[in-house]
Formats: structure tokens, C-alpha cells, sequence
């Protein structure tokens, strides 16, 4: 069987259905024959005296269908969370204090380390369980951990979010490349170019990773570091130019008070993605 497009160029294609819909085979009456069995078709056993049955079994048929896609839709959001067990925030400001708080209130069980340079806000964060510098007066939560150890911190992560300045980001990364895996999602908060270079995040990261492959992700506002930390309805826009994995970040990030848009449009990141590309699609 072979399912044909009607657009030019006229062209066959094999059918692909990863997921099959319920189907269903009825009995016109009592008595009548029904269609050959499946073990995996339901029956709808209803009279076809008229058309007010036909519509009940196209209501019903419809109902199943409804509540197939609806299960269908909520375990695509929940599987990204489900499978990850770590994440990892590079720098320990303001953004990248809030994206650690709200990411590892996501659930409970997430590893959310985020690795810093200053040992007093170190120690502040895991044993106070506040940021000293940036958000003194907000708790985070018990699963935001605190490190100066680039290995430690990168050891079997899921999802990285870099959220060192521009300026200094070459250097920084250049010298923790021996410990992030070819294949970790980077997930860059910061925003800008580098000054002597014009180049962009999207430049810098996989030439300093030595690793032009590197899955990269851009996120980007209209959103500030206090709104996350307080909890208010705002919005991000995740941009890759691998939908799969900018589908991911989004379904890892979005909660009932975050909003999470996704866009293909990386370069334009560099400010507000949402301003400057229509093509957004929303979680």
C-alpha cells in the first residue's frame, strides 16, 4: 500500500505511521456479520436502524479518537522530563541562577548542578540554598547543587545551559572541552557578540569545543532573571536548527507559568526571537 501526494511532483511514498489510532468495526444489527477480525480493532456494537445510530457511532468513534491523541500529546510532554536525570547551568548569575531554580522545580528527583567560579557563592548555595550575589533573598530548591569542578559538573549531563557572559565564554569553554560529550545539547543563555570577533554563540561554542557537530540551542527573552525567580507568567523562545532537539528543551523548560516558543531562525536569537521571526510555534 502506498500513500500518494497530490502535489507536483507527483510521487508515491510508503505510508509511516509511528503510532497507530484505535480503530473500530461495527455491527450494523444483531445478527449481521462484522467486518474481518484484528486484534487490534474495538467493537461498536450498535443498531443501524437510522441515521440518528449512524451519528451516535461516529460520535463515539470520535470520542475514542479525541482520547487517544490526548494521551498521545501528554506523554510526548512528559518523556524529555521523565528520561532526564541531569542538568548542568555553566555560571552561577543572575539568568543562569533563575533557569537552574526553575528547571530543577520541575521535578524533584533532577540533578541540577550548575558550575561556578566563586567559592563563597559555592558554599552559599548549598549550604543556605541561596545565591549571595544575585538572589539573596530567594530560596532555591534543595535540588540545585552548587560546584567549581568543570568534570564533576558535566559527568553524565542530559542538558547544558550556558549562561557565561559573551565576552568571556571562548576561554571559559576552551578549558572545560575535554569534559563535555560530543553529543550534550548546549543550550546557550547568553546573549551579544564577542567584541574583537563580532562572532556570535553560535560561532564560538563549537569552534571552542573543537567539536563543529555539537547540538546547539539558543534561548532567548522576552524575560527577565526576576520574573523566573518569582514565578509570573512570561515567555522564552527556543531556537535550533535541529527541531527535535529545540522540541526537547521546550518540553523540559515549559510550565504552567512559563511559555515556551520554538523557532528555527538561530543568528536572529542574538536579541529577542519572538520580535524578529514569525515562524514561532508554542508549547
Amino acid at each position: 500500500m502506498t500513500t500518494c501526494l497530490l502535489e507536483p511532483p507527483f510521487r508515491c511514498l510508503p505510508p509511516f505511521q509511528p503510532f497507530s489510532p484505535p480503530r473500530f468495526r461495527c455491527y450494523a444489527a444483531p445478527g449481521a456479520q462484522p467486518l474481518p477480525s484484528d486484534p487490534d480493532t474495538e467493537t461498536l456494537v450498535l443498531p443501524l436502524d437510522g441515521p440518528k445510530e449512524r451519528r451516535e457511532i461516529v460520535r463515539l468513534a470520535w470520542e475514542k479518537l479525541v482520547r487517544w491523541s490526548r494521551s498521545l500529546q501528554s506523554r510526548a510532554k512528559t518523556d524529555v522530563l521523565e528520561r532526564t536525570n541531569k542538568v548542568v547551568v555553566l555560571g552561577g548569575g543572575s539568568f543562569g541562577t533563575a533557569i537552574a531554580a526553575h528547571v530543577a522545580t520541575r521535578k524533584s528527583l533532577l540533578e541540577v548542578n550548575m558550575l561556578v567560579r566563586d567559592p563563597q557563592v559555592c558554599r552559599s548555595i548549598n549550604e543556605e540554598h541561596h545565591n549571595c550575589k544575585y538572589f539573596p533573598q530567594h530560596e532555591l530548591p534543595k535540588n540545585v547543587i552548587a560546584t567549581t569542578d568543570a568534570k564533576a559538573a558535566l559527568l553524565g549531563a542530559d542538558f547544558c545551559f550556558h549562561a557565561v557572559p559573551v565576552q568571556f565564554s571562548s576561554s571559559f569553554l576552551e578549558e572545560i572541552a575535554n569534559y563535555v560529550d560530543p553529543g550534550l545539547p548546549f543550550i546557550s543563555l547568553s546573549k551579544g557578540l564577542e567584541l574583537n570577533t563580532l562572532r556570535t554563540m553560535s560561532q564560538i561554542i563549537p569552534k571552542a569545543l573543537k567539536n563543529p557537530r555539537q547540538p546547539y540551542v539558543v534561548l532567548s527573552g522576552p524575560s527577565f532573571a526576576l520574573e523566573l525567580m518569582n514565578k509570573l507568567p512570561t515567555a522564552l523562545v527556543v531556537a535550533s536548527k535541529d527541531q527535535k532537539i529545540a522540541n526537547s528543551v521546550q518540553q523540559l523548560m515549559a510550565s504552567k507559568n512559563l511559555r515556551i516558543n520554538t523557532s528555527r531562525c538561530i543568528e536572529k536569537c542574538v536579541g529577542n526571537c519572538s520580535w524578529h521571526c514569525g515562524r514561532t510555534k508554542s508549547w
